[in-house]
This record gives structure tokens, C-alpha cells and sequence, in this order.
């Protein structure tokens, strides 16, 4: 018979919701993005320094918002978040619709950078809290979710494009849906672990400190690799490997399926594997596989060398699937206050996923893609250095 409680199963709903409504709104985004540089007229330059936005917003409210839910509760924190993600969705479309160029638009996403970067922290946490009412790994399955909320918001924007809906309702319909879901529900959201009346409020700034170096570090080389993949992966494979339009997009696809797959099976393999553990073998695994097809795709040519691409990322996306968080789950529990510091850690992660198409844009200017890209697979063997196998809990 199953002992576990009811209470954590009805809280368990209401944070894979809250992560299922925040990926699909940002997935639905993504589709609108060409029709919306056409509508201002900005060039590839231009669109590229606007979409800057959300991660230097983001990047702006991840170390504020470990303290926010720290002195309020990140249940209570995260409705707030929520509410204040959707709403900030609204200006995109406004700026979007008034043609007045970029800065608009770099504003908006500035904004909606924001308040994603405040979700993430808060949800994240309360995920933690729910975590340890199991007394095992949950958070991974809570990722997964998001990832397939970002798909149907995906379908949803693409739906919506091809039929000339316009941005404004497809966000206040996404918003709207998703607020009547998930507010019921927040309620059995769990309030977090008491800290004991003598230890220090924590910073408002939340930055990594002692034990969460490493695991920032680590984030940051992680969400640098999905970045980077994102970015980059189908000019590789069209620019360097000759592969073709429809072709081109397959090492993304591959990565995508891998990593969802791999967080829906996650918490299993974090609770027999335990996260120190499984965090080295997964990130060393997905470096070797992304090595090992470069080297082939290195010595081949053709179809050939682009499956050899093709498979190395899919490899890498199932390497680091549960990596980030594995390691966002392991800073709840080794820094004194989870919430900030799962905000230090993701500040690390979230820096990664901002530069890494940078870096490697950079390194293939002054050598060649085929080059730069290399330095994903690098990176991606960080987490192997860098997580010990024993935890020094912070504070």
C-alpha cells in the first residue's frame, strides 16, 4: 500500500502545471518570431541583439528572487510570479504591433526576460520543497514537463501563425487558460521547510558562495551546451556538413527528444544513482557521445559524417537531460536556504545559456564552426571535474 500523503501528490499537479503552463508560453513564442522581424523590418543583426533581452532580464531577477521567496514563502511567490509571467507577455505583442522598431521590443523582452527569470527560481523551488516531502528525486519529471509544455506552446504558436492570429490573443488565450488551470491548484502548494529562528536572513542578492561554485560553474557549462546546440547545431550541420534544409534542424531534434526523454525517466535514475553520481556519469557520458561524433563526422564525409553529427548531439542531449536539474536539486539541499540558493546556481546556468551562442560565434569567426563547436563538448565535461562526489553542505 501506498504510504505516501496526499497532500504532496496534490502539490506535486500544481508544480508540474506551473511548469507546463510557463514552457508553453514560452514556446509559443518562438514561431511569431520571423513574422515579427518582417512586421519591424529589422535585420538578422538587430533581431539578434533584441532576443539578447530575456536572458539579460532573466539574469536581472535570478539572484533577487532566492531572497523574494526566501522572506515569503515560494509558494506564495511563485502564484505572484505567474500571474506577473503572463501579463508580461501582453507587451511583446503590443510592441510587436506598433512597428516602432526595435527598442519597443528590447524593452518587452527585457521584461518578460524578467519575470521568467523569477518564475523559474520560485518554481524550482517550491519544486524542491515538494522533492523532499517525497524524500526523493521529483524535480527532473517537473523539467520533462516543461519541455513538453514548450512543444504544444510550439504547436500552438505555429497553429496560430499559419492562421494569422494575431500575437495579443494568442497570449491573452494561453494566459487565460493556463491561469484558470493552475491557480486552483496552487493552493496545495507546500509551505517550505522552517529555518531555525537564529540563522541570518539570507542576501537579497543571491550569488554563488562556497559549495555552490562548483555547481554553478557546472550549470553554467551545461545551459551553454543547450545553447549553444540551439543556436548553432543547424548551421553546423548545412554550413560545415553540407546537409540540407529539412536535414539541417535534425541535430536540434535529436537533442530535444533525448532530453525530454531523459528527464521523464530522470528521477528514477537520480534516486537509484543518487545526484552527485548521476550528474558525473551523464554529463561524461553526453561529452564522449558528442566526441565521439565529431571525430567520425571529422574522418567521414557526406550522409555519413552528418548522421555521425546528427547522433553526437543526441547523445549530449540525453547526457545532460537530467544534469541541470540534478544540480539545482543538489543546491537545495547543500546551500542554507534553498531558494537562494537554487537562485545562485541558476544565475551560473542561465549565464551559460545567454553566451554560449557568443562563444561560440566568436570562436568560429576567428577559426571555423567545425572548430568552435568543440568547445561545446569541452565544456559539457565540466560537471565530471567539477561535482564532487560528497556534498559540503553551505552555511
Amino acid at each position: 500500500m501506498d504510504a505516501r500523503p496526499v497532500v504532496p501528490r496534490r502539490a506535486r499537479l500544481a508544480v508540474a502545471l506551473t511548469f507546463a503552463a510557463n514552457g508553453s508560453v514560452f514556446g509559443s513564442w518562438a514561431p511569431r518570431v520571423p513574422e515579427i522581424k518582417a512586421a519591424l523590418g529589422l535585420s538578422d543583426g538587430t533581431l539578434g541583439l533584441a532576443l539578447l533581452a530575456p536572458g539579460a532580464g532573466s539574469l536581472l531577477t535570478l539572484p533577487l528572487a532566492g531572497g523574494i521567496a526566501a522572506r515569503w514563502g515560494s509558494g506564495r511567490t511563485t502564484r505572484w510570479a505567474l500571474v506577473a509571467f503572463f501579463l508580461s507577455a501582453l507587451p511583446i505583442a503590443w510592441a510587436a504591433a506598433a512597428g516602432e522598431g526595435a527598442a519597443p521590443l528590447f524593452g518587452a523582452l527585457l521584461l518578460f526576460g524578467a519575470t521568467t527569470g523569477a518564475l523559474d527560481v520560485l518554481m524550482n523551488a517550491q519544486g524542491i520543497t515538494v522533492e523532499q516531502s517525497y524524500r526523493r528525486s521529483v524535480l527532473s519529471s517537473f523539467h520533462a514537463v516543461f519541455s513538453l509544455g514548450a512543444l504544444g506552446g510550439t504547436l500552438v504558436g505555429s497553429v496560430a501563425a499559419a492562421h494569422q492570429v494575431p500575437l495579443l490573443w494568442q497570449f491573452v488565450v494561453l494566459g487565460m487558460f493556463w491561469l484558470v488551470v493552475v491557480l486552483p491548484v496552487s493552493a496545495g502548494f507546500l509551505p517550505d521547510p522552517p529555518v531555525p529562528d537564529d540563522e541570518p536572513r539570507p542576501p537579497v542578492f543571491a550569488v554563488p558562495r562556497g559549495p555552490l561554485i562548483p555547481l554553478a560553474i557546472a550549470a553554467f557549462a551545461v545551459l551553454l551546451a543547450e545553447g549553444a546546440t540551439a543556436d548553432w547545431s543547424a548551421v553546423l550541420l548545412r554550413d560545415s556538413f553540407g546537409a540540407g534544409a529539412a536535414a539541417a534542424g535534425a541535430a536540434f531534434a535529436a537533442f530535444s527528444a533525448t532530453m525530454t526523454l531523459g528527464r521523464l525517466v530522470g528521477d528514477r535514475v537520480l534516486t537509484r544513482l543518487g545526484r552527485r553520481r548521476a550528474v558525473r556519469l551523464f554529463a561524461g557520458f553526453g561529452a564522449g557521445g558528442l566526441t565521439a561524433g565529431l571525430i567520425v563526422a571529422e574522418l567521414t564525409d557526406g550522409p555519413v559524417a552528418i548522421v555521425a553529427v546528427v547522433a553526437g548531439f543526441m547523445l549530449l542531449g540525453a547526457g545532460i537531460s537530467i544534469t541541470f536539474p540534478a544540480l539545482l536539486a543538489e543546491a537545495g539541499v547543500t546551500g542554507a536556504r534553498a531558494a537562494p540558493a537554487l537562485a545562485a546556481v541558476s544565475s551560473g546556468g542561465y549565464s551559460g545559456f545567454l553566451v554560449g551562442p557568443t562563444v561560440i560565434g566568436g570562436l568560429a569567426e576567428l577559426t571555423s564552426l567545425r572548430v568552435a563547436i568543440w568547445f561545446v563538448a569541452l565544456t559539457a565535461v565540466l560537471p565530471v571535474v567539477l561535482v564532487r562526489a560528497r556534498a559540503v553542505r553551505a552555511g
